[in-house]
């Protein structure tokens, strides 16, 4: 059973279709209105002001009557004349014999009244002896005047004028409805036709939508015009685009993730059965293994943490005063050894500097790029560290350059996604996580600055480091 109650939910189509209905109606009612009163206005002009009007003539030729012979003697004589002159040339415009007020398309003789200046009828067919005309006959007549003095009325007698403008404007009416119908019903194809063109493109949107919401990040729409359909088709194209991307790189970033976590996991794995099966021996060696593994793991953890604190905005930052030379040097410091034993030489063009920053996630960013630098560098090669002052005061630049094979062109604007490897193998076996570079700007940025991948006009990689000064109190030279 329907519930009557239940509201009724239109489609956009129908809503448009009544919207321009509404319009066409308003709009059709307002011309049928106005065009109405003005044909009204110009019946009755022309009713007395032209066709009707014509008795101004008769009587001007009545008066000249009455001035030559001093009376209205013989005057019936003269207006059975008239009238034939008239019925001649095609007579007043008025409803033709036998149809009455129901047509306009003949015309008829009219009848002449005059009357004197009180109204007592003096001459006219069929009128008795002694009437006299009505206050609106009267009133309608044309007066005759010799001079300022009144000697007579005359008076058209047969059909008012207000019935034929009334016929005549009835009719005038049922054209303007017949042509309003007309009109209203193209006027309301054309608008169907334009609504369902209107919403063709809306249609696809909602499809495609759909289609997203189902897991189908390939739809697109197609981009028809520049209107603003065409600006929402761009737009939902682009969200698509993003959205697709988006999934993509959590899907890597899931099969990266487990990669990372099942090496170590493994070897934990492997090396924790080979003990308990008396395989290995519980000696410091074995356990050392272990203790690196489960290391690995706990920075892939906190990378990962980072990471995630970073993209939500969380990243808490100490800042403080710090020597940029310093953490810099201490950098260096703790990453010397594996350089020695790698044949890679580690220098510093640093100048004394005191920057308001967290140290802490400083040295992090610092660790990161001279520990990428240490993985791409040959036997013999070197790593250099910098940084100054740029000009004008206003920013801090520290570039970490190494001489290893570069980076790819194509690779430039990627080296800062996470999980991305030039060399997969190599750098898994070395021990890199994917994330740091991907870390290192995320710390960067929560200062701040930026940082830029390039490679040195000698050779090998250079990472560039802009940290803005808000004002030149936050850095100053040291000693």
């Amino acid at each position: 059973m329907i519930d009557s109650r239940r509201p009724v939910h239109l489609g956009l189509v129908w809503k448009l279709l009544l919207a321009f209905a509404a319009v066409i109606l308003v709009a059709l009612a307002a011309v049928a209105v106005l065009a109405n009163q003005a044909a009204a206005r110009e019946v009755r002009g022309f009713m007395f002001r032209g066709g009707m009007s014509d008795s101004n003539l008769l009587a001007s030729e009545l008066a000249a009557y009455y001035r030559g012979r001093g009376s209205w003697e013989g005057v019936d004589v003269f207006l059975g004349s008239t009238a034939q002159r008239w019925e001649g040339r095609g007579g007043m415009m008025h409803g033709a014999p036998g149809e009455g007020a129901a047509g306009m398309a003949g015309m008829m003789v009219p009848v002449f009244v005059l009357a004197d200046s009180r109204g007592r009828v003096i001459a006219g067919p069929g009128t008795p002896e002694g009437a006299s005309l009505t206050e609106e006959q009267v009133g309608a007549g044309t007066t005759i005047r010799l001079g300022d003095d009144v000697v007579g009325i005359l008076y058209v007698a047969g059909e008012s004028q207000i019935a034929v403008g009334a016929d005549l404007i009835a009719r005038v009416n049922r054209v303007i409805i017949l042509a309003a119908l007309a009109s209203g019903g193209v006027a309301l194809l054309l608008a169907g036709v334009l609504s369902v063109g209107l919403l063709r493109p809306v249609r696809e949107l909602t499809s495609a939508a759909q289609g997203l919401a189902g897991g189908n990040l390939s739809r697109r729409v197609d981009v028809r015009n520049r209107d603003e359909l065409g600006q929402l088709s761009a737009a939902f194209n682009q969200m698509a685009d993003s959205l697709e991307r988006a999934e993509k790189l959590r899907r890597d970033m899931t099969a990266d993730i487990a990669h990372e976590l099942r090496n170590p996991l493994a070897i934990l794995q492997a090396r924790l059965e080979g003990i308990l099966d008396g395989v290995y021996p519980p000696s410091p060696e074995n356990l050392e293994l272990i203790l690196d593994q489960n290391r690995v793991l706990t920075r892939l953890v906190e990378d990962l943490r980072t990471l995630a604190l970073a993209d939500a905005g969380q990243l808490s930052l100490d800042r403080v005063p710090c020597d940029l030379s310093a953490l810099i040097r201490r950098s260096l410091d703790s990453l010397r050894s594996q350089a020695q034993e790698s044949g890679i030489r580690m220098t510093s063009d640093a100048q004394p500097l005191t920057l308001l920053a967290d140290p802490i996630r400083i040295e992090q960013v610092l660790g990161n790029l001279l520990s990428n630098a240490l993985r791409h560098t040959p036997q013999g090669g070197e790593v250099v560290v910098g940084c100054r002052l740029a000009p004008g005061g206003q920013t801090v630049v520290v570039e970490v350059g190494d001489s290893g094979e570069g980076i790819a062109q194509e690779a430039l604007s990627m080296v800062f996604e996470r999980f991305y490897r030039g060399d997969r193998s190599r750098s898994r076996s070395e021990g890199g996580t994917g994330l740091g570079l991907a870390i290192a700007r995320k710390l960067v940025e929560a200062h701040g600055g930026t940082i830029h991948a390039g490679n040195r006009p000698q050779g090998g990689a250079l990472f560039t480091i802009e940290l803005p000064i808000e004002n030149k109190g936050q850095v100053s030279q040291s000693g």
